[in-house]
């Protein structure tokens, strides 16, 4: 293993160069422009694996000792920590393996005219030849970047070497951590290790619930339900929303209007929806019909987050109306179907985006993905392309770990080729 771990520099002193590196990537000095080229050129050796150029490579980086890690004297001056003992237990939760792997990914486009590293993620390089300033030079304020190109150019030499001896796949398959890669859980078997995740997730929904919502989603038609409302008012969409904040006990149920009910709970960006009569089914049409409006949100009926928000969409055809229900985070699944089946109980015309994989979720039989640490575990579903719709995410835990790893798929690690 020592043949593929570079031990020129600390992993802590590296993670400082691409920390400063990270916070600014203006213009180069002389001599780092002179590495940045080098090191584009040492990477046409590798194949690249994606568009605009795309090239990538791991590579390991010794830990080093604690003195490597930080001054002991400097922490306890800071109050980070109150004796040794402290440091070192700081310093192995920083960096518990002996080595640190690293990423690097390296792209290249607009005619060699933009270049760019990235290392675990964070932008440390960037050549931009696209523009330029009005009078045609550079700005004066360079920074000089060798030191840490010198560590990615012996990076990559110590790569290349390694894929012209036949070693380097290997190496990297055996010996990247878990916390690098990518799998998958099934559902019960995270419940299995982690059995209080699953009481919480069910707490607000009675097996009874469950059951029926199952049987309904097996039911459910493609992409709309068979049954049509022959008309829509403001007044009717107000009191679908009630019904789904009722079934979730929402503040206010009991004591506001439908109408209110929604300005309590929804976006607000109602794109003028306050202002429709709300009896008149001509008033309602022309509003759903208006072209001109645009950039709200009226649909998203409980608020929240990009991802975490519920909504419920009107839809017409030539046969009527009928409304869509969204809402697949993990944190709003359940608030979702508790919405659903009020909404089924009434007979409205309903149709369940993703409703197969919230049943699947509620019964433990979903698929969660487990992506690499530093990426944010949200919108994650192109490290998983072969797959049906992933509604969960998360990084490896850092309880239980062990049997976690034992119970999740693992993906192969993508093989790195020569350029032919």
């Amino acid at each position: 293993m020592s043949n593929h771990v570079l031990s020129i520099i600390p992993a802590p002193h590296l993670d400082n160069l691409i920390n400063r590196a990270k916070n600014d990537t203006t213009d180069l000095d002389t001599k780092s422009n002179e590495l940045v080229f080098k090191l584009f050129k040492k990477l046409q050796v590798v194949e690249a694996c994606g568009d605009d150029e795309r090239r990538e490579l791991w590579f390991a980086v010794e830990r080093g000792s604690v003195e490597d890690f930080g001054d002991y004297e400097d922490y306890l001056e800071d109050g980070e920590v109150e004796n040794r003992d402290e440091f070192n237990e700081l310093w192995l939760a920083y960096y518990p393996d002996s080595v640190k792997w690293y990423r690097l990914v390296s792209l290249v486009h607009s005619n060699d005219k933009y270049r760019t590293i990235f290392v675990d993620g964070k932008q440390v390089i960037e050549i931009d030849e696209r523009y330029e300033d009005d009078d045609g030079e550079k700005e004066d304020y360079t920074v000089d970047r060798s030191e840490l190109l010198n560590c990615l150019l012996s990076a990559v030499d110590n790569c290349i070497e390694s894929l012209r001896a036949g070693t380097y796949n290997n190496f990297v398959s055996e010996n990247l951590p878990h916390k690098k890669r990518v799998g998958k859980i099934r559902g019960e078997d995270f419940w299995h290790i982690f059995p209080e995740s699953k009481d919480d997730y069910l707490k607000n929904i009675t097996p009874d619930e469950v059951k029926l919502f199952t049987e309904l989603i097996k039911e459910q038609t493609k992409d709309s339900p068979n049954e049509r409302l022959p008309e829509m008012t403001a007044a009717k969409f107000f009191d679908c929303c009630r019904l789904g904040y009722e079934a979730n006990n929402y503040d206010g149920v009991g004591e506001m209007t439908s109408k209110e009910l929604y300005y309590r709970h929804a976006d607000g960006r109602d794109e003028g929806l306050k202002n429709v009569v709300e009896d008149s089914v001509e008033d309602f049409v022309q509003w759903f019909h208006d072209k001109n409006r645009y950039g709200g949100h009226p649909w998203e009926v409980c608020r929240g987050g990009n991802s975490t928000h519920i909504s419920l969409y009107v839809d017409v055809d030539e046969r009527g109306w009928w409304l869509s229900l969204a809402g697949s985070s993990w944190g709003r699944s359940v608030e979702t179907v508790k919405f659903y089946l009020a909404l089924v109980k009434c007979n409205i015309p309903i149709y369940l985006l993703h409703g197969k994989e919230i049943a699947a979720m509620l019964t433990g039989q979903d698929w969660i993905g487990i992506v690499p640490e530093g990426v944010l575990p949200r919108y994650c579903d192109s490290y998983f392309p072969d797959e049906k719709k992933i509604l969960q995410f998360m990084n490896l835990p850092e309880e239980k770990t062990e049997d976690f790893i034992a119970a999740t798929e693992w993906y192969s690690v993508d093989e790195v080729r020569l350029a032919k």
